[in-house]
């Protein structure tokens, strides 16, 4: 079995869903070239027939993968169907892949037509949550769809060896993709209204410069893994408004770390989080309902209540750690080698 890899540049180091590799050790990983000569023939060969790619987003190192699978012959795991399945599908191995993106952004990056084409061409669809499950066994026969979640690396990502220190509480907000600025902003303006200074507010994004923030927010970008996991720890609260979502990194990582979530209760977040008190689920667009959940968490910070929601986040994030995840994938390894 071989599979492609593309790094993803803002994930951490134990962070993103190639981190699944580490804990399959018998498959090997197909990745962009590295040396000079061929990394300028890739972008060359990218440049000629990257035109050929409907994909919006397919850069010249997911070209380059794209072609070292289409020459295999053996059976193969795409890690990220969504920006590096194209020329591919015309292979003669057997081939696995996972899509990443929720229904509403799969139909933007493809027609109809073509999605139904390009699905077939895959003997196996791994997909991270119900609705993108629902998405796929509409275009192929339900029993090569696969619902394996994405996991998170519990050794890594771990709560404090203390309860966190006293003090200002932390409402800490991670992530770029598909978060809902708007009801971050609003929450950050009724949480400054109500505590003032007495709540710290940061925002951990990728787009710090791309837009005004709430003044008494902190908006931090480019900080280390270790930084990130100290804030995690630190956190009373994350507060998590989406548009929309399948997995995401962030409430994993939250949760591993023992935090409280709030989150927009769309997509695949209710896969992940669960019904319990783990994670305080809220309508989407509805900031009143968020900045009421936050509060709430806030009231119990230090007590025995809260101590009880770190325990039930850790624990729910434990069922996605990546040996269980990993197990869970081989099941549809095992399948494509009895195919063979």
């Amino acid at each position: 079995m071989i599979a492609s890899v593309v790094r993803v540049p803002w994930h951490t180091a134990h962070g993103g869903y190639d981190r699944l590799l580490d804990h399959l050790p018998e498959v090997r990983r197909i990745t962009p070239p590295t040396g000079p000569l061929a990394t300028r023939t890739a972008r060359a060969a990218h440049r000629l027939l990257a035109r050929n790619c409907p994909l919006p987003f397919y850069p010249a190192e997911h070209f380059a993968t794209d072609l070292r699978l289409l020459a295999s012959h053996k059976a193969a795991h795409v890690l990220y169907g969504d920006e590096q399945y194209w020329f591919s599908r015309r292979r003669l191995g057997l081939t696995a892949v996972t899509y990443h993106q929720p229904p509403a952004r799969l139909k933007q990056l493809l027609p109809p037509g073509t999605w139904r084409k390009l699905a077939s061409t895959a003997e196996h669809i791994v997909v991270l949550d119900p609705h993108q499950r629902a998405f796929f066994t509409d275009l192929v026969p339900r029993e090569r769809v696969h619902l394996v979640p994405h996991g998170i690396d519990t050794t890594a990502f771990t709560p404090p060896p203390a309860p966190p220190a006293s003090g200002r509480p932390l409402v800490l907000t991670v992530g770029w993709w598909l978060r809902d600025w708007d009801v971050v902003d609003a929450v950050h303006e009724r949480l400054h209204r109500r505590y003032g200074d007495g709540v710290e507010l940061t925002v951990v994004t990728r787009q710090a410069r791309s837009r005004l923030w709430h003044p008494a927010a902190r908006v931090l970008e480019g900080v280390s893994e270790q930084t990130l996991i100290g804030l995690y720890r630190r956190a009373a609260v994350m507060l998590l408004p989406l548009l929309d979502a399948t997995a995401n990194n962030a409430l994993l990582e939250a949760m591993a770390c023992g935090t409280p979530v709030v989150a927009t209760d769309v997509g695949g977040i209710l896969h992940y989080a669960g019904q319990g008190r783990a994670a305080q689920l809220t309508p989407p667009g509805d900031a009143d309902a968020a900045a009421q959940a936050v509060e709430k968490i806030l009231a119990e910070t230090g007590t025995a209540a809260h101590a009880v929601r770190r325990a039930f986040a850790r624990e729910r994030a434990e069922l996605f750690a990546w040996p269980l995840v990993a197990d869970q994938m081989r099941g549809v390894y095992r399948l494509m080698e009895d195919e063979r």
